[in-house]
């Protein structure tokens, strides 16, 4: 209603228009409507051209009045002149992608008028309009009888006050039922189940796949009191969050002693840990978190010639970055005291929800969340490139920005808003690493959830997914060199690579039709290349430093300087890594010979221990070193112990599609409930790569199965 009269109140000189036409006054009603639209239009925003329906106004009543001056027009058709025009406006404002009653409703519903559903709304509102002033300027011209003037304008006013707020409770309660294309009612999985506990043959939830993401989720089931059994192919757990030990050649020259080192699969800096956070309040619900084991980290850039240590206070860096790009410095501030709002808005429904973001999950809800956060309801789907050219234009500055976008993607280009911001929490909160390394993360779940009952098995396959009536029903099971075995359960989560999910696990005959299509728009995103190297000395430099040349770029990390448990005394690992894009990673499986490309399973044994692939790992693994001893010059000369990773490695160990090491994406956002009914995914294909994406995923996964989980109260936790 407010948004109606706020419209009434704009087209007043329309209004007093017709008035004075009807009182025969036409001429002098047109000039008043043109200086009052043309004066409000300066008062409002100066010297800016007027938006399209504005300027149709004030056409409308300049060609009246040029038209009733010249007695080349009555006053009928003075008025057809004008909601001529004004139909042109509002269909022009349509087509424009700013429909005219946007402006309007934006003065009551705030940043929602910017949400789709609101835009949307507007539209079809304005189109409305648009067909109405139409009619109206044909009923003009042709001098139709009052009715047909009045019912029009009275159904037209009566549909814009019921309409949109019929649209918008239509609207808002399909965006707080979150993605619906596989919308299955949860199983019951509170049921008794017929073999008693610890027989092995049966569980509530079967997942697969020990990644952080299948063990947040198993350990939240289990903590809420459910029979969870988890199944690894590796020998360790945690996926792309575990550490392995080398022993160096040489010995310690004092002692004799041997040297080994402990190395990252991938995983060093973790978000979310900080008082409040996503993986700390997980840890917290499940009475695994220990203050002593997180210790933050900071970080170092070399780009574009200048070195940066980052300050662990995120207004001191953008103070930092100003200073070195004057030219930009009131834009960096405006941009990062954005991205900070939209941060602060993506997290700010976690607390009601154990820690973990999302959706408000009603429609009252919904609006109060855009009302609060205009900011983020406008930009969370648009594109990255846009928000930052709201404030920063220079492409080398956007670089620093951006310098961050590593740890979520190969092509910062492809993100939007809401998939880059919340990384900008290493700069907000900072980021940290896990005493003992990135293993311990994987190890204090799988604590929690053997504490509650459950059991990980590793070494342990999953040969395929059973499935019945359209529903998961179980996974058939295999442990090194031993039979296959049957798991009945009445759910699964899966938290392997969701393509082989869908296409390998699957049984092909039996899987729905929306299996299919969603498998079809999977794609592999980046793989890396990584060198583990153990060097002699410490290294008077951050942790982690990033480094990009006219060679390329490394990430160089180096966990011996927050924990001297990676490395003997008086020595350091440093890890390398650089992103690789998904064609490229390719190109290392197509050199592979035909018969190895054709073996079934993930190792290659015969192309691995080639000579040319092995020459090509090591040369791709010195230009990493090359590139890294701009930051460590006299690198080589330390080096006593290296080993390489190149796609086929990151294939093999995490059975990964092409070695992507941020899991599967696809063209718009997966869902995490499958098209299977019962089966749930959870890990890097719904919610991103990261410790913090991941846990996120996991505890989304436990709660398709067991509505309303995140938000009850946490039970005690076991003694």
């Amino acid at each position: 209603m407010k948004t109606f009269l706020r419209v009434k109140l704009f087209l007043v000189p329309l209004l007093a228009f017709l008035i004075a036409a009807a009182q025969g006054h036409a001429l002098p009603g047109a000039l008043a409507g043109l200086a009052w639209s043309a004066g409000a239009s300066l008062l409002r925003r100066g010297l800016q051209p007027p938006p399209p329906f504005e300027a149709a106004l004030m056409a409308g009543f300049a060609l009246a009045a040029i038209g009733l001056a010249a007695a080349a027009a009555d006053a009928a058709q003075g008025i057809g002149i004008v909601m001529g025009c004004l139909s042109a406006g509002a269909i022009a404002s349509v087509l424009r992608g700013r429909p005219w009653t946007a402006e309007f409703s934006a003065a009551e519903f705030g940043g929602a008028s910017a949400t789709p559903l609101f835009v949307a709304i507007n539209e079809t509102i304005s189109a409305l309009w648009g067909a109405l002033f139409g009619w109206l300027a044909v009923a003009a011209w042709l001098a139709l009888p009052p009715p047909a003037h009045w019912l029009p304008l009275a159904g037209g006013a009566l549909a814009s006050i019921l309409l949109p707020r019929l649209l918008v409770a239509r609207g808002l309660r399909k965006m707080a039922a979150g993605d619906t294309r596989y919308d299955w009612p949860p199983p019951d999985l509170r049921a008794s189940h017929p073999a008693a506990p610890g027989e092995g043959g049966t569980a509530d939830v079967a997942v697969i796949g020990a990644g952080i993401g299948g063990l947040t989720a198993a350990a939240l089931l289990a903590d809420a009191g459910l029979r969870v059994e988890v199944f690894e192919q590796h020998d360790v757990p945690g996926g792309f969050s575990h550490t392995w030990l080398r022993r160096a050649r040489v010995r310690d020259p004092q002692s004799g002693e041997p040297l080994v080192f402990r190395f990252d699969s991938g995983v060093h800096d973790v978000s979310g840990w900080h008082p409040g956070g996503t993986v700390r309040s997980v840890f917290e619900r499940l009475g695994i978190a220990r203050e002593d084991e997180w210790v933050r980290l900071d970080h170092r850039y070399m780009l574009d010639g200048r070195t940066l240590d980052v300050p662990r206070d995120w207004r001191a860096w953008v103070e930092r970055l100003a200073a070195e790009f004057p030219h930009e410095a009131a834009g960096l501030r405006a941009l990062f005291g954005d991205i900070h709002a939209v941060y602060e808005a993506m997290f700010s429904t976690a607390a009601e929800r154990g820690g973990i973001p999302g959706t408000p999950g009603t429609p009252r809800a919904l609006l109060e969340f855009a009302l609060r956060h205009p900011l983020a309801v406008a930009w969370l789907d648009r594109p990255w490139q846009d928000f930052v050219e709201r404030h920063v234009r220079d492409r080398a500055v956007q670089a620093w920005i951006g310098a961050l976008a590593g740890y979520v993607t190969d092509d910062i280009a492809r993100l939007r808003v809401r998939d880059i911001v919340p990384i900008f929490g290493y700069y907000f909160e900072g980021g940290y690493y896990p005493l003992g390394g990135s293993g311990l993360i994987a190890r204090r779940l799988v604590e929690a959830i053997e504490a509650r009952g459950g059991r990980v098995h590793l070494r342990t396959e999953v040969l395929r997914i059973v499935t019945g009536d359209g529903a998961a029903k179980g996974v058939v099971v295999r442990g090194q060199n031993g039979p296959e075995r049957s798991v009945q359960a009445r759910a699964v989560i899966t938290n392997a690579d969701l393509g082989q999910s869908l296409t390998r696990l699957l049984p092909r005959d039996e899987a729905p039709p929306g299996v299919r299509e969603l498998a079809g728009r999977l794609q592999p995103t980046c793989s890396a290349m990584g060198v583990s190297l153990a060097v002699k000395g410490m290294l008077a430099m951050p942790p982690i430093v990033h480094v990009e040349g006219a060679g390329g770029a490394v990430s160089i990390v180096i966990p011996s300087q927050v924990d001297p448990g990676c490395a003997p005394p008086g020595h350091s690992t440093v890890e390398l890594l650089a992103l690789m894009r998904p064609d490229e990673a390719q190109a290392w499986f197509a050199d592979m010979p035909a018969d190895d490309r054709a073996e079934e399973g993930h190792d290659h044994r015969a192309y691995r221990r080639s000579a040319p692939y092995l020459a090509r790992k090591q040369a791709a693994g010195d230009r990493l070193i090359a590139l890294a001893r701009q930051a460590i010059p006299d690198l080589d000369q330390r080096i006593i112990y290296r080993t390489d990773a190149s796609p086929l490695t990151f294939q093999r160990y995490a059975w990964a599609t092409g070695g992507a090491i941020y899991g599967m994406r696809s063209h718009g956002a997966i869902p995490t409930k499958s098209p299977v009914r019962n089966l749930v995914v959870a890990g890097a294909a719904t919610h991103g790569p990261g410790i913090e994406a991941v846990v996120i995923s996991g505890a989304y996964a436990a709660e398709a199965l067991l509505p309303g989980l995140l938000a009850r109260a946490a039970p005690p936790t076991p003694a």
